[in-house]
């Protein structure tokens, strides 16, 4: 049997932001340790011209592409405010349009998507506030049992804000100012690792 591979080389492999400009990797890999991982939907899929500057090299669709070898059986969910950030080149990704600053937006594209509970969900939108506590309101609700809920690049300040907010874990890197997770385990304690 093979063993799976680490989410550190498969940031590598796609060229991830959560590595190379973020700290997120190695505590997304103790935190995920264990989690049997079916649904994964995450906001933000990113564009050439905004992820460049950040990485060793551009790859539509990084994370996505991360997330469907790193959990070989779960379906991909990921979505943008941008029609351009879409793509169809994957069996087990699928992309949709979402305005993630707009109640109704979110909640047409969790119905498209089959209403169904995500086991991991991950907030690398826009990066304003007010759209991640917007987010958070409405798609924490799909969140499953056991499931986790992320919230990426907050700043400190407003990152603790959250996680006081919605009964979350608040933990920062030391790579950039906005280098901080806010994480909520559905049912489970708010220790991170």
């Amino acid at each position: 049997m093979n063993e799976r591979p680490s989410l550190r080389s498969l940031a590598e492999k796609y060229s991830a932001d959560k590595l190379y400009s973020h700290s997120y990797i190695p505590i997304y890999e103790e935190l995920f340790k264990g989690m049997n991982v079916r649904r994964v939907l995450e906001i933000g899929i990113g564009y050439e011209g905004l992820m460049t500057p950040f990485v060793p090299r551009y790859v539509h669709g990084a994370s996505l592409r991360m997330w469907a070898e790193y959990w070989p059986e779960a379906w991909i969910y990921g979505c943008d405010i941008r029609e351009d950030t879409m793509f169809d080149d994957h069996p087990r990704i699928r992309t949709l349009v979402c305005d993630q600053s707009s109640t109704e937006s979110l909640r047409k594209m969790a119905e498209e998507i089959g209403g169904d509970l995500f086991d991991v969900v991950i907030d690398d939108g826009s990066h304003q506030y007010e759209h991640q506590w917007l987010t958070a309101n409405v798609l924490l609700p799909h969140v499953a049992e056991g499931g986790v809920y992320i919230i990426e690049d907050t700043y400190a300040d407003k990152g603790a804000q959250l996680a006081k907010e919605f009964g979350g874990s608040f933990i920062c890197g030391n790579k950039r100012a906005d280098d901080c997770l806010m994480i909520v385990k559905k049912g489970g304690s708010t220790c991170l690792i």
